[in-house]
């Protein structure tokens, strides 16, 4: 491979309208994503999540709106009809969100406010007994002792900063570049804050997919734009990525703020890490991702780290 030269890729300028070549960016983003446990292991802590999400560019340079639909599910490690002391309480979580993103070159924000759902009316009973029904694998019957219903209103934010210094681009087309990230969360489902590093290698790195996990504040639409990337050529890459929280409340863990939790069996861990190793690729305004999760311990009796795999898809035009 040739030796780094000077980064073309972020400074060549894109084709002006009307000029030749110049193809528009997408304006609306739609992604449909998942994160199962059974990649890697059988059902325990967190087993799944999905999330839906619609983004619209409200101008051609920095505002964005969009909403979002997520649920999350949690179980305890021992597959047993009752709560398990010392392991994580069943729990469920379903919210509705509606989001502000703005864009920029070297720094972006978003905002997603969350109106959700715990116990019962979050449907992760329904939604296990669905998933398992179809895959034929064994039902979990302890939800009769899950975390409460309870209304929640979550609050979360994310702020992007470019990390210059990361960009480069071979001579054979391989570039690289990177993004510093700090997310705070504040409501009744948990009240967290944490920083973390976002590292691409490949072709034609585009502005999104660049932290692809399923989290509040976390977009396909990316929050900074790359500055040379080609909407209408093929796009490929590896992304490394890794964040440390520290989590002052979690609901599947602590229980309701309103109601109380006859049923919790351990307590909540402070400090907190999990990294992602994925492959993304995008051609013709669809983006695939792929990718591995590693969640250290939740609760200070869990007795495993956490492995998920991911899976995303998303359209954009």
């Amino acid at each position: 491979m040739a030796a780094a030269s000077a980064v073309s890729y972020y400074t060549n300028p894109i084709a002006a309208p009307g000029e030749p070549g110049y193809t528009p960016m997408p304006q609306h983003h739609f992604r449909v994503g998942f994160e199962n446990d059974c990649a890697f292991n059988r059902d325990r802590n967190y087993t799944h999540g999905t999330r839906l999400e619609y983004v619209k560019d409200i101008t051609d340079t920095t505002h964005s709106y969009g909403i979002t639909l997520m649920q999350n599910i949690y179980t305890p490690e021992t597959h047993t009809r009752h709560a398990v002391p010392n392991e994580h309480p069943y729990a469920g979580y379903l919210a509705l969100g509606g989001a502000y993103l703005l864009r920029g070159k070297d720094v972006g924000c978003s905002f997603e406010f969350q109106l959700g759902t715990s116990g019962r009316a979050s449907l992760a009973k329904d939604a296990q007994r669905m998933i398992h029904s179809a895959g034929n694998m064994e039902q979990w019957d302890g939800w009769k002792e899950q975390v409460p219903s309870e209304l929640t209103i979550q609050l979360t934010s994310r702020q992007d900063y470019r990390m210059a210094f990361f960009e480069t681009e071979t001579r054979g087309g391989w570039q690289t570049d990177g993004l510093a990230y700090s997310r705070e969360a504040v409501g009744t489902f948990g009240i967290y804050g944490g920083v973390g590093l976002s590292f691409r290698f490949g072709r034609n790195l585009p502005s999104n997919m660049r932290v692809n996990g399923m989290e509040a504040g976390n977009f396909t639409r990316g929050l900074i734009d790359s500055q040379g990337y080609r909407p209408e050529a093929a796009s490929y890459f590896v992304v490394l990525q890794g964040e440390i929280d520290y989590v002052a409340r979690d609901l599947t863990v602590d229980g309701g703020v309103f109601h109380s939790f006859r049923y919790k069996t351990c307590s909540r861990t402070p400090w907190q890490f999990h990294g992602q190793l994925g492959l993304g690729a995008s051609y013709h305004g669809i983006d695939y991702f792929v990718g591995a999760l590693f969640y250290t311990r939740t609760y200070r009796t869990q007795e495993h780290d956490s492995m998920l795999g991911s899976f995303a898809i998303s359209w954009n035009w």
